[in-house]
């Protein structure tokens, strides 16, 4: 256990909970900034680091919260970090039925007899998250066996409780051929398929349950982030034979199946992924501190610790490099939520986030991949306080668990990594207690 004991005097009490409050995303409530000097005696502040074995037990990891398919964006990868391969497939709503054109006379008329002659399937891709530094090349395919978006993965096309039907060959394979195209980040974020009209009038029938397309990609070592895909259907009206009209099916489906699957951290905290991953932790706030020796120099030990005294309370994580082919390439955003009924995980109800703010804790990239060893904190003095006086502040009991998970899930196919107990950055407590005459706010 670590201590630091701030000077006497009133207006070092702010100071030091100022500080504090700075390392975190932000404080989850307004803090005492001055003590006033009529105050009997001289209250002093002190920052106490607890060791995870004093304060935390029974750190679980769950994973599969969410769907790729709620990203609404893809992944395409060959051999990327030397083990991922991922492919993204997507499934359109009906063609529009009819046209407006003009006739013969130059008047404009609805035509809904249209011959479907050919088109194009674009694919927009974000040059900044997307790994390659050159052009790559893009296959695309359409899918021939039938396949569920909510529960495809890359071994099943259907994976339901009572339906499972595997792919013929992993990967959502095997495909019709519809050729390559090319994308270069330096010409743009798009690559263009060419599409005929046989390669069009196989994504037409809705009630086909095997339709639908499969973009992979051909060079090794990329992990290409997809964010969207327009089909452009090239149609001949009836009316003018000799025009062409565009029509706009939306993009009915967008998900993606990638392997290998991660397995859970046998020794650490992970945060993210799609589907998501959670990690669960009991907690005690100890009711006396009975060291180190310079904090009982300062106050007589043991201490009994009281809910007033806590100024300020964070969980303080160490990250740690991610595996190599899901280190993120945009921040993670963290979020602390109370666990209700730990006996019920992975399917416990949540209580509403402890971080201050709705935006959650952003941590960037370089703290899971080339710049580990940072330390977040992440606050919930409110909650610290319900835990060590037994209640919350309507009467209940107050939780003693909490779960660590991203504020959006699934957020991306990268998570966040942090050091678990037992290594030589473990998790720690950092408690600003104020100890001194009673102090009443107004």
């Amino acid at each position: 256990m670590s201590f630091k004991r701030s000077r006497r005097g009133p207006k070092l009490l702010a100071t030091v909970v100022g500080l504090s409050c700075g390392f975190a995303a932000g404080c989850e409530e307004e803090l005492p900034v001055a003590i006033s000097d009529d105050l009997p005696g001289e209250p002093i502040t002190v920052e106490v680091d607890v060791p995870w074995s004093d304060f935390a037990s029974n750190l679980e990891v769950f994973g599969g919260y969410g769907s790729p398919r709620d990203l609404d964006d893809g992944f395409v990868a060959n051999d990327f970090a030397g083990t991922l391969d991922a492919r993204t497939l997507l499934r359109f709503s009906s063609y529009p039925r009819s046209a407006t054109v003009r006739d013969e006379t130059g008047t404009l008329r609805p035509d809904s007899n249209l011959t479907h002659v050919g088109g194009r399937l674009v694919a927009f891709f974000d040059t900044d998250a997307s790994t390659n530094t050159g052009a790559v090349t893009l296959e695309l395919g359409a899918l021939q066996a039938e396949w569920d978006s909510k529960t495809v993965s890359w071994s099943f096309a259907v994976d339901t409780i009572n339906d499972q039907r595997a792919w013929s060959e992993p990967g959502a394979g095997p495909v019709l051929d519809f050729g390559t195209a090319v994308w270069d980040p330096a010409d743009g974020d798009s690559a263009v398929f060419a599409l005929d009209s046989a390669m069009v009038a196989a994504w037409s029938d809705t009630t086909d349950l095997s339709a639908g397309a499969r973009i992979s990609l051909v060079e090794p070592g990329s992990r290409l982030l997809l964010r969207g895909a327009a089909l452009r259907v090239d149609a001949r009206p009836s009316l003018d034979p000799d025009t062409l009209v565009e029509l706009l099916p939306q993009t009915r489906t967008t998900t993606f199946i990638y392997d290998p699957f991660p397995t859970p951290p046998a020794d650490g905290i992970r945060i993210g992924g799609a589907p998501s991953w959670r990690t669960v932790l009991d907690l005690a706030i100890p009711e006396q501190l009975d060291g180190p020796a310079e904090f009982c120099a300062v106050v007589s030990c043991p201490h009994v610790l009281e809910p007033g005294q806590i100024s300020y309370a964070a969980l303080v994580l160490t990250s740690r490099s991610s595996e190599d082919a899901f280190q993120p390439t945009d921040s993670i955003i963290l979020d602390v939520r109370p666990v209700f009924d730990r006996s019920a995980m992975p399917k416990a109800p949540l209580g509403n986030s402890l971080i201050g703010g709705v935006r959650g804790r952003a941590v960037p990239p370089g703290a899971f991949g080339s710049d580990p060893g940072v330390q977040i904190e992440i606050p919930f003095t409110s909650f610290s306080r319900d835990l060590l006086r037994g209640t919350d502040t309507s009467g209940n009991p107050a939780p003693g668990t909490l779960a660590l998970l991203s504020v959006f899930e699934p957020y991306s196919i990268a998570f966040a990594s942090f050091e678990g107990p037992g290594s030589a950055s473990e998790p720690i407590l950092r408690l600003v207690l104020t100890i001194g005459p009673p102090v009443e706010l107004p």
